[in-house]
């Protein structure tokens, strides 16, 4: 999916699946260091992440919310992944 104005992709994976992909006008997760939220442009950022809840909004304005594991969060480019063990 190609970024519009609005967001940027994200792809939120597990070991057993891909959970997500396609494009969010921001995600806020919870890091080691405090929660977290990531908008377009964001300068390039690597974190691990806690046992928490993420929520992303989508360019729809609707938000999905969910709980995940300890895990790792990147972003460069306009593209972030999240990666966790578990999710719900």
């Amino acid at each position: 999916m190609a970024n519009s104005d609005k967001g940027f992709n994200i792809e939120i994976v597990t070991p057993q699946k891909l959970y997500f992909s396609g494009e969010v006008v921001s995600v806020t997760a919870p890091g080691e260091n405090g929660q977290f939220q990531i908008l377009k442009n964001h300068a390039p950022f690597l974190s691990s992440l806690n046992t928490g809840k993420v929520k992303i909004a989508l360019p729809d304005r609707t938000e999905q919310s969910f709980s995940i594991s300890d895990g790792f969060f990147e972003v460069s480019s306009n593209k972030a992944i999240l990666l966790t063990e578990n999710i719900s």
